[in-house]
């Protein structure tokens, strides 16, 4: 069986018979690489995003709670 890496297309196992699809050494740790950086980015972001939220302001005149006093 012959084996190309679905990526750049190179052959790495040479053989006869059908083709197969894999990935070589060098996609792997292109594409893992990547992987890793896109979670660390979106760690990042989520605690960018996460503020501490601020106390709540009064209501608009009029739009008092029942029984609220004012």
């Amino acid at each position: 069986m012959r084996v190309v890496c679905a990526w750049c297309g190179d052959v790495t196992v040479d053989g006869t018979g059908p083709v197969s699809h894999g990935i070589c050494p060098g996609c792997s740790f292109t594409v893992e690489r990547a992987y890793h950086h896109s979670l660390l980015n979106k760690k990042q972001r989520a605690h960018r995003m996460a503020r501490p939220r601020r106390a709540s302001t009064l209501p608009f005149p009029g739009f008092l709670a029942p029984g609220a006093s004012r």
